[in-house]
């Protein structure tokens, strides 16, 4: 404790706030660049990021703490996406998704393997690459289809969900992967360390259905009885009289029309039709609820629960073994059971959420690029991998819809592209495959490559395809 106390105060130098500033603002340049030239603005923003990572103009506790705070935006990226996903449609179209999430892990694995199995590459080698670039980031998800319009979409949702279901098949394949470094044969790799992140993953998604279902009834029980105590503190008290038997049922909109059978609010069904319109012009005023200090300040309470049980969920999903952003999601999806979160949390959040989103493009994304690994590469590698890198991904497109349906090769192409960016967690489990042996020099460096180059590829051609269709947004 005494040690602690004696530490010196830490006082950055002019010159590193200088530089900070500096970063911040060709980060909005580039970013603003890129929009300008009709390319993904989180193109631009990665490639400031592998700029300042190579100049090496940033001290080393400013590059850690910007990643930092690169990961905390990933996390409200993903927390957003719950807070946009309709149940509805995620019922309808689940098992769509499932399936596009699965395939869209299994076809990098089967084209990145037998492509470096035909360069003579051994088989783990290959299937380690393969399963470095079968992930999907779902933070590239949302942004792609955030500045395509196309989040609340069908196509949007659908994406979004899928890229969820990736990220949990990639944690269970970075399971096999640790196993397989650790063990080096496949024989070796235990069944529970497999399926656990699946097993922990689902009674997550539970839980947290289960939850906003109570949530949600329960808002709207409150709701109910808080309308009916305003309604008929309203009310003259000939008006405020209540039945035992059966009431008439009052519209609360203005041009109010009554129905004659049982309801919440109501008198004795002998009431005069003046009486009746009386009440409804006295519902349709206090209904609504009233924007003022009490709103504002339920909204802010709502916003900070919500981000703590965001937090909370991602340490818990993390701790149990699953993915850290399921946690972030379900959190969302808990916030949206009170209807009024989604717009609440837009209004209040999108300038913040908009540097977040562009410190995690440049930092946990640009910053994680192994610029030297680049350097030892071989172009006939890298050129074939980056290929079956795509195409793997552009494949899986083929379950986005119901085959010879509407607009289904629209759809099929415009989902594949998506699904083609990768991101920051690629980079890392690239980093352990080398570490572990099962990657070389040599198979690291194309990798590498491929993830990057995808990463960058992916959303020009997506943003491209919309444009091709006459869908520019």
């Amino acid at each position: 404790m005494v040690a602690a106390m004696e530490v010196e105060p830490f006082h950055p130098e002019l010159d590193d706030v200088l530089r900070l500033g500096c970063f911040l603002m060709s980060l909005y340049a580039g970013s603003k660049l890129f929009s300008l030239l009709r390319v993904p603005a989180l193109v631009g923003e990665i490639g400031v990021g592998v700029i300042w990572l190579v100049s090496g103009c940033l001290p080393e506790y400013l590059n850690r703490g910007l990643q930092v705070m690169g990961k905390l935006g990933l996390l409200v990226i993903v927390f957003e996406g719950g807070v946009g996903m309709d149940l509805a449609e995620l019922r309808s179209n689940g098992v769509r998704a499932f399936v596009l999430g699965f395939m869209g892990m299994v076809l990098p694995i089967a084209v990145v393997g037998a492509t470096l199995l035909l360069l003579g590459y051994p088989l783990i080698e290959s299937t380690a690459s393969g399963i470095v670039l079968s992930s999907t980031a779902i933070g590239f998800i949302m942004q792609l289809m955030s500045e395509a319009g196309m989040v609340a979409t069908p196509m949007g949702r659908l994406v979004v969900s899928a890229a969820m279901i990736d990220d949990v098949l990639s944690i269970m394949l970075l399971s096999v992967l640790t196993a397989l470094g650790s063990s080096g044969e496949v024989g070796g790799v235990g069944v529970w360390p497999i399926v656990r992140p699946l097993v922990v993953s689902v009674g997550i998604l539970v839980a947290c259905l289960v939850v906003r279902a109570t949530i949600g009834k329960a808002l709207q029980t409150a709701r109910t009885c808080c309308t009916q105590r305003r309604l008929i503190s309203h009310l003259p008290t000939s008006l405020s009289r209540r039945s035992d038997t059966s009431c008439i049922e009052v519209d609360a909109r203005p041009t109010s029309v009554t129905t004659v059978q049982p309801a919440i609010f109501g008198y004795p069904e002998g009431a005069s039709e003046e009486q009746v319109r009386q009440t409804a012009k006295v519902a349709s005023t206090v209904t609504e609820v009233p924007a003022g200090a009490t709103w504002t300040n339920s909204v802010n309470v709502a916003i900070l629960l919500s981000m703590g049980l965001g937090l909370a969920l991602s340490w818990g999903a993390e701790a149990l073994h699953s993915t850290y952003l399921l946690g972030a999601f379900m959190a969302g999806m808990v916030a949206s059971a009170w209807p009024s979160f989604p717009s609440a949390w837009e209004h209040k959040t999108s300038q913040l959420l908009s540097w977040l989103v562009k410190i995690f493009f440049a930092c946990s994304v640009g910053f994680q690029v192994p610029v030297e690994a680049l350097l030892r590469a071989r172009f006939r590698d890298v050129a074939l991998l980056t290929v079956a890198a795509v195409i793997g991904k552009f494949v899986s497109g083929l379950w986005a819809a119901p085959m010879c349906t509407r607009g289904c090769s629209r759809s099929m192409v415009q989902v594949g592209l998506a699904m083609v960016g990768r991101g920051e967690i690629g980079f890392l489990v690239a980093g352990a495959s080398l570490r572990s042996g099962l990657l070389t020099e040599e198979s690291h460096s194309a990798t590498v490559w491929a993830l990057m180059l995808a990463t960058l590829l992916g959303p020009i051609m997506f943003q491209a395809s919309l444009r091709l269709n006459g869908e520019d947004k």
